[in-house]
C-alpha cells in the first residue's frame, strides 16, 4: 500500500507545471483582448472574454469595472489589473496588465517610425478610426446603462455628460455626482454594483 501510494504522488505533475497550464489559457485571453479591443470600449472585451466564459462572476466584474473607473489612470489598464488579482494574485495581474499594453503600445511605436500624419490618406486613416472608436464607446456605454435602474441612476448618468461635454473639469463633476450619490442613497443601504 506504501508503495502504490508512493507511486500516485510521483505522477502528478508538480503544482507550478499545473498553475502553468491554467494561467497560461488566461494570459492568452488578455493578450487577444489587447490586441482586438480599442478605445474606451475595452472593457466590453474584458467582459465577453471573462463573463460571459464563466471565468469571474458578472457582479465581480461590474464592481471592479465602478473600481476602475474610479481610480486614476486608464479604466482598462486598472481593470484588467483587477480581473487578474481576481483570477491569480498579483503576478498574473501585472502580466496581464502588461499583456493589454503590449500590442498598442508596439503599434503606436510603428506608427510614429512609418507614418507621417501629413501624408493625406495618413489623416483619412485616423479620422475613420476616430469615428469607429466614438460608435464603440456609444455601443458600450449603452450596454452599461442598460443596467442601471430605477430614474435617478440613468438621471444623474446624463447629468455627468452633459457637465462634461459642457467643459467642467472631469474630477470636480464626478465628486459633485458623488457627493449627490452619497445625498439620494444616504438612507437606503446600497452594495456595489
Amino acid at each position: 500500500m506504501g508503495a502504490t501510494a508512493c507511486r500516485a504522488t510521483t505522477s502528478r505533475p508538480s503544482s507550478s507545471s499545473s498553475a502553468l497550464h491554467r494561467v497560461g489559457p488566461i494570459l492568452g485571453r488578455f493578450f487577444w483582448v489587447g490586441l482586438t479591443s480599442f478605445g474606451a470600449a475595452r472593457w466590453t472585451s474584458l467582459e465577453a472574454t471573462f463573463v460571459r466564459t464563466g471565468l469571474l462572476r458578472e457582479q465581480d466584474f461590474m464592481r471592479d469595472l465602478a473600481i476602475a473607473q474610479t481610480l486614476p489612470g486608464a479604466a482598462v489598464v486598472n481593470l484588467a489589473a483587477l480581473c487578474g488579482m481576481r483570477l491569480g494574485g498579483v503576478r498574473l495581474a501585472f502580466a496581464a496588465t502588461a499583456l493589454i499594453l503590449l500590442p498598442g503600445l508596439i503599434a503606436i511605436v510603428a506608427a510614429l517610425a512609418w507614418l507621417s500624419t501629413s501624408e493625406p490618406w495618413v489623416a483619412r486613416l485616423f479620422h475613420g478610426i476616430l469615428i469607429g472608436a466614438v460608435g464603440v464607446a456609444s455601443a458600450a456605454f449603452w450596454r452599461g446603462a442598460s443596467r442601471l435602474g430605477g430614474w435617478f441612476a440613468p438621471l444623474i448618468a446624463a447629468a455627468t455628460f452633459l457637465l462634461i461635454a459642457a467643459g467642467l473639469p472631469m474630477f470636480l463633476v464626478v465628486l459633485g455626482v458623488g457627493a449627490v450619490g452619497v445625498a439620494r442613497y444616504r438612507w437606503s443601504a446600497q452594495t456595489l454594483p
